[in-house]
């Protein structure tokens, strides 16, 4: 018998199973490396809603304190309709902390001669943030960023909370 016909001698072509499998083990590879990076990145970039808010709110209790010789105790008092907001892209909720002690009514019978205002993360990405989840400022500038998973604020000049702030 003669396979010289073109109807039984043709070349095989594609990829054999074994190629396949070296490509699908390089990709899951690859994707093990790469979406960690990737996920910390968009945290990172995400915290800048909180301190975007952060930045904006002590603003308004400075130009309130000019007018009224008092921080405002609430946002309420700064002109927004609740005393917790969300910050621009929802990633954070904002609100002004309380001071200890706090026997102010944000008055100038009763004057507050300070303020912290809060940006606690409500997003499940930054919430997982583990590296600054929680941020913080105050009147004197003081800014603070948690790093644990507890949440609670800490205030100072760490390493780790100004690579929060950067």
């Amino acid at each position: 018998m003669c396979y010289k016909n073109k109807k039984y001698y043709q070349k095989q072509t594609g990829f054999t199973l074994m190629e396949l499998m070296i490509t699908v083990a390089i990709i899951g590879i690859l994707a093990a490396i790469t979406i960690p990076s990737y996920t910390k990145y968009v945290q990172k970039t995400k915290r800048t809603d909180a301190k975007v808010e952060l930045m904006k709110i002590a603003q308004m209790q400075e130009s309130y304190f000019v007018q009224n010789m008092s921080y405002a105790n609430s946002l309420t008092q700064l002109g927004f309709t609740a005393d917790n907001m969300a910050s621009e892209n929802n990633e954070y909720s904002i609100s002004i902390g309380s001071i200890t002690p706090n026997p102010c009514t944000g008055t100038s019978v009763t004057a507050c001669q300070q303020f912290r205002v809060d940006a606690v993360p409500t997003s499940v990405s930054q919430v997982k943030d583990e590296e600054c989840i929680r941020f913080t400022l105050s009147n004197t500038g003081l800014k603070g960023a948690s790093t644990g998973p507890t949440g609670s604020p800490v205030a100072g000049t760490s390493a780790q909370i100004k690579q929060c702030w950067k």
